[in-house]
């Protein structure tokens, strides 16, 4: 892999195969987030944005822990603004808004916990694979904070509202078992295995296929705000473009292929 920032703050590495992979790099403090972990997270975002669309995103925290959050104990504030004590947290909602932008697949591999804006940066990615020690949480009201990140947003458009304000209002904390049964997290295994999984994942999504995969990104973000009948035309344009490319050659010669040779193996037994 190559290394883009060598800050300890935040790791990005974008390997050969197209993986990218973001680690929130602050062990000491549960990969609290800083005003240095956003600025090295934008650029990262930079990279992926302005580059030949990469195959997935991984995003993770170090030694085992996704992240607790915002850093309690050093103030969020910077600058003089109207809205500089919320400064931080306006960087982070800049994050999540282009994590939630990409036009590629966005895994969050979470380990050991995932609370307050570290859980709405999971949440703003595609899937969330969990080790079955990952706890969740958006305890605000208990530092005196309204949710943020767009956590309540995430939460009320995953749950509905009756379920997003239980979690909220209770800053209760979910279990990865509880997060599964709730759609929130997309598969739940033993700890040390989310990155690996995700990483499989990567090696394998749409088996090289990496247009068909942009544009099928770019129909499920339309999903979630548009009605069947855009979705329907972007469907036309997007199947129109995958076939004048070399990818629905090459996919349907490979299944020819796999056809032949199951064909064959029948045949020989």
């Amino acid at each position: 892999m190559n290394a883009v920032s060598e800050t300890p703050e935040l790791l990005f590495d974008l390997d050969d195969q197209g993986i990218a992979h973001i680690v929130l790099n602050r062990p000491r403090a549960k990969n609290t987030v800083s005003f240095a972990m956003w600025e090295q997270f934008s650029a990262a975002l930079d990279v992926l944005e302005n580059a030949t669309p990469a195959r997935l995103l991984i995003i993770s925290g170090a030694e085992g822990y996704f992240s607790n959050g915002g850093d309690v104990k050093v103030p969020p504030a910077r600058g003089g603004g109207a809205l500089a004590l919320a400064a931080r947290l306006e960087m982070g909602q800049r994050i999540i808004s282009r994590v939630r932008a990409l036009p590629i697949p966005t895994v969050a591999a979470v380990e050991g916990g995932a609370f307050g804006v570290s859980w709405s940066l999971a949440m703003a990615c595609d899937m969330i694979f969990a080790a079955d020690n990952a706890r969740f949480g958006a305890p605000f009201l208990e530092f005196g904070l309204v949710p943020d990140g767009g956590a309540a947003w995430f939460l009320t458009k995953q749950l509905g509202r009756a379920r997003a304000a239980e979690i909220i209002f209770s800053g209760r904390t979910l279990d990865a078992t509880e997060a599964l049964s709730l759609g929130l997290v997309s598969r739940v295994m033993a700890p040390g295995a989310a990155v690996d999984a995700a990483m499989a994942l990567g090696r394998t999504i749409g088996d090289g296929n990496r247009h068909a995969v942009e544009l099928t990104k770019r129909l499920l973000q339309q999903a979630e705000s548009g009605d069947l009948a855009t979705t329907h035309a972007l469907e036309l344009v997007y199947c129109h473009a995958c076939q004048t490319g070399e990818e629905v050659p090459r996919a349907r010669e490979r299944f020819k292929a796999r056809a032949a040779a199951k064909a064959a193996a029948r045949a020989a037994q």
